[in-house]
């Protein structure tokens, strides 16, 4: 027979793993007729998905009709089966989304087989247990790549649901490359790159490795995360047989030959990366990467195997500027491989971490797994469990100094931290703990994972998700069931005590001793229905059931034992308390929390009031009775040890203990509190509260993606229970910088009028509106600020001469400008060359190209400009000598 109490409780440790793999005091109040949440910081939010659908109800982005999901919101029904906005990139007001459908489907599924089961089963029981608000699928699998208009709500599928031999359990990863979109495909078997026009929408698969056969033997899974832009480069983490790779290439467009692999699981990832199902973070590999100051930082997943607890690594790489070959180095990891800091900075658990860079530093933000945790907890193991929300996440930063030396420090974290001493930041105008949040927010420790991060408009934004609404079934175990122990169970081992104490008081009474208090004695007595309801024989082949005369025979001898020890009054009082405890304890033993409300928002049924109090009063009594026994227990008879033993020991108190602190902080949860947190940064240092619940609603357990669009920062959520929605934040007016003479200019590289080469630049004038210039590409490659343009007074780009004569005569550039906030300014730029018999098409001779984005010294640029001018100029007098020796010899 199916084990249903085993079932559920597997089941709910499933569904929390699988979850995390995937205002001025922080609370939102929405209004329900606009969807505008007001937050704190000054900072507003509306609703642009299902703007109709108000906090706590069905969304999901697009609507479901037939079973088939549909971009037209006027038929069907919001499709809440969407779970997660799992990743996004921005292009002018259009955000598109990358979907996770039923994001605990597909890990239930797999966790039925090791389970033995089936996961209509499971699926039944998590039904129960959440009052079938929890959003499972049947089988089905609709994740999407669609785009939201952040103006107008507009919805657009890009690309449905694929099924069969290469079904895509979602899009996990997006980036901006050479104004064409790429996701990260979570393709089974098979993980590929999905290039995105987004002039066109329309889609290729520019690079896909060879399909796993091996790979799928050893369980890896095919969930590519890592995905950025360094050195011009499009770089991205593959999965392979032989584990993780990193593949990059500088022209995506050009298909599958443009890419190189410049790291594998063996060469340059130190075998560090964990890919297979089985492992942490359910096969994290490679997490993260981010290009910062012209390197390449790779966070992994490492902790291999089930029972393995081991922290993220984090590696360097850096490209040969010559040769383009890639080298790594283990920043954070294994000491013996030259890794300054321990996995994870020290951290004893497992987990991985997320990266931005903002204002000049690299910003990297933890993650506790809790797959090994929550899957002990289920089989009542709290120790792991405990140790995570007592030790939340923390928030680092980097820094890489001329010589490319990084250096450390912890803004968020616990005091004393053995490699950087008291964190740095603050939460509110107070130090800034793990967790996110200051010694007096016992609810920031259910932070379980700093799951994005985001600069924008000169600000730091952080996201978190939040393990509240997944951990709330722990509240609904009884105490019976972290110790182990039947009602049935429970009542023999009182049968046992008082088979003893009757023993003690029957030697009492024939003079051989003192006597306990008749009160007492009378007190700790079972009532005969008791009795006989312990006496029943157990359906538990484990008990041993009362014989006639065993036990009593037993006991004599041992009470026997006691009266020759001379502890007769001193035992049986002792044993009189305890059967006291354990009758009182048995009163409790099914007890279940009626002081948190579900999920759903529904107080749990029950009769009889039930506390956190009551919890700890349990503990106490269980402190009290191990004691006891400790004290009492080489008088005790077979009968009593034999039993106890199986329970009663140091190890069920400290895990009892464990388990109440989990309580504890699940019992900080509440609607103020629940949901994910947002908090912002001026400074990078000093943060602010946003949110503190999901904004306003409590479904929404992690943000999950921050995108940037020209109406300003959009996020998405994780939501498995309504599905996911986004919104966009606001915190003032956006204006748009603003082309103010056209948008094609001409360059000439001769100065006419003074008779010799452009000294002046060239200036395209720009209303900025007040935004501020970020970057400014042209032909997608970063110019240099000072050397290669400047921005004047009045926010005209001022595109030096320098610069502009090394460009190709004849070819036309693409100019972008960047702003904090708003629209980018796009312009081209047609160069000429009309100085007196110059060449009109480029004479083969080597131009400098524009400065990379990957180093903020760019000397070597200047000379080579510098280098370009001097050939120009040598160029013209050459030119005129010799024009006016043929004047002469004519």
């Amino acid at each position: 027979m199916v084990n249903h109490h085993k079932m559920i409780n597997a089941a709910i440790a499933t569904l929390a793993t699988c979850a995390m793999l995937l205002p001025v005091a922080g609370s939102a109040n929405a209004n329900e007729s606009s969807n505008t949440a007001v937050l704190g910081a000054g900072y507003t939010a509306t609703k642009i998905s299902h703007p109709n659908a108000g906090l706590g109800e069905d969304d999901g982005i697009v609507n479901v009709l037939n079973g088939e999901s549909t971009d037209d919101l006027t038929q069907g029904s919001a499709e809440r089966g969407q779970n997660y906005s799992w990743s996004s990139v921005g292009y002018g007001d259009w955000m598109y989304v990358g979907t996770c459908y039923s994001a605990m489907g597909s890990t239930l599924k797999f966790m039925a087989k090791t389970m033995g089961t089936t996961y209509a089963s499971i699926k039944a029981a998590l039904d129960v247990a959440f009052n079938g608000e929890l959003f499972l699928d049947n089988g089905e699998n609709h994740s999407l790549l669609l785009k939201i208009n952040v103006k107008t709500g507009e919805v657009k599928i890009i690309v449905n649901a694929i099924g069969g031999e290469h079904a895509v359990n979602g899009y996990r990863a997006a980036v901006e490359f050479h104004d064409k979109l790429y996701f990260a495909a979570a393709a089974k078997g098979q993980p590929y790159l999905l290039e995105i026009d987004p002039k066109t929408d329309t889609t290729e698969i520019v690079y896909r490795p060879a399909a796993m056969t091996t790979g799928l033997q050893k369980g890896y899974t095919g969930g590519i995360r890592g995905l950025t832009v360094v050195n011009n480069q499009l770089v991205a983490s593959m999965i392979t047989d032989n584990g993780a790779a990193i593949v990059a290439s500088s022209n995506p467009s050009a298909g599958q030959d443009s890419f190189a692999t410049i790291a594998t699981q063996d060469k340059g990832l130190y075998n560090y990366p964990a890919c297979a199902v089985t492992d942490n973070v359910f096969g994290g590999c490679v997490w993260d990467m981010v290009g910062f100051k012209g390197n390449l930082y790779v966070t992994i997943v490492t902790g291999k195997g089930k029972n393995t607890k081991q922290s993220f690594a984090l590696l360097r790489g850096t490209q040969d500027e010559s040769t383009g070959k890639w080298t790594f180095k283990p920043l954070v990891g294994d000491p013996a491989d030259g890794a300054k800091y321990e996995w994870g900075f020290g951290a004893s658990r497992s987990g991985a971490a997320n990266m931005v860079v903002y204002n000049d530093h690299l910003y990297i933000g933890g993650y506790n797994d809790p797959m090994n945790a929550l899957e002990k907890a289920m089989q009542m193991n709290f120790s792991d469990l405990y140790k995570d929300l007592e030790s939340p996440v923390n928030l680092w930063r980097m820094d890489v100094d001329e010589d490319n030396n990084e250096s450390f420090e912890m803004l968020a974290g616990d005091a004393n931290n053995k490699y950087f001493g008291n964190p740095k930041g603050t939460i509110d105008g107070k130090t800034m703990l793990s967790g996110l949040g200051d010694s007096d927010e016992q609810s920031r420790h259910l932070n379980q994972y700093v799951w994005r991060m985001q600069s924008y408009n000169g600000k730091l934004y952080v996201g978190t998700f939040d393990i509240s609404d997944l951990a709330y079934p722990a509240t609904q175990f009884a105490n019976g069931d972290i110790l182990k122990r039947t009602p049935e169970e429970w009542k023999k081992q009182i049968e046992y005590l008082k088979i003893f104490f009757d023993s003690l008081k029957k030697n009492d009474q024939n003079g051989t001793s003192g006597t306990t208090d008749t009160d007492s004695q009378e007190a700790t007595k079972p009532s005969e229905s008791d009795s006989q309801e312990a006496t029943k024989p157990s359906d538990n082949n484990d008990i041993m059931p009362l014989s006639e005369g065993n036990e009593t025979s037993e006991s004599d001898q041992a009470a026997q034992a006691v009266e020759e020890a001379g502890k007769t009054d001193e035992v049986a009082a002792d044993v009189a308390t305890m059967q006291q405890l354990l009758e009182d304890m048995g009163a409790d033993l099914s007890s279940k929390q009626t002081d948190v409300v579900s999920p759903d928002g529904i107080a749990p049924q029950s009769a009889k009031t039930y506390t956190l109090d009551d919890r700890y009063q349990f503990l106490a009594s269980l402190q009290h009775l191990l004691d006891l026994y400790n004290k009492n227990k080489q008088y005790l008879p077979d009968s009593i040890t034999n039993e106890l033993d199986k329970w009663l020991t140091e190890e069920t108190l400290e895990n009892f203990t464990d388990f109440v602190g989990v309580l504890s902080y699940l019992h900080y949860s509440n609607d103020e509190t629940r949901g994910f947190d947002l908090i912002v940064s001026s400074d990078g240092t000093n943060f602010q509260t946003i949110s503190r619940n999901g904004f306003g609603d409590n479904n929404n357990h992690g943000l999950r993606v921050f995108t940037v669009t020209d109406s300003g920062l959009a996020i998405g959520t994780a939501n498995p229970y309504h599905g996911t929605q986004v919104w966009l934040l606001n915190n003032g007016e956006i204006k748009n910088a603003e082309l103010t003479n056209g948008d094609a200019f001409d360059y000439d590289k001769y100065d006419s009028d003074k008779k010799s080469a452009n000294a002046n630049g060239l200036t395209v004038a720009i209303n900025p509106n007040g935004n501020t210039v970020e970057d400014v590409q042209y032909d997608y490659q970063s110019l240099t600020a000072g050397t290669d343009y400047t921005v004047a007074d009045d926010g005209s780009i001022v595109l030096s001469s320098a610069f502009l004569n090394g460009r190709e005569t004849g070819s036309t550039g693409s100019v972008v400008v960047f702003y904090n906030q708003g629209a980018r300014v796009r312009f081209t730029v047609a160069i000429k060359d009309g100085t007196p018999n110059a060449p009109k098409k480029d004479d083969g001779k080597q131009h400098t190209k524009p400065a990379a984005h990957k180093k903020a010294n760019t000397a070597n640029t200047g000379s080579n400009v510098i280098g370009v001018v001097v050939v120009v100029a040598v160029l013209v007098v050459a030119a005129g000598a010799l024009f006016a020796f043929k004047r002469k010899r004519s």
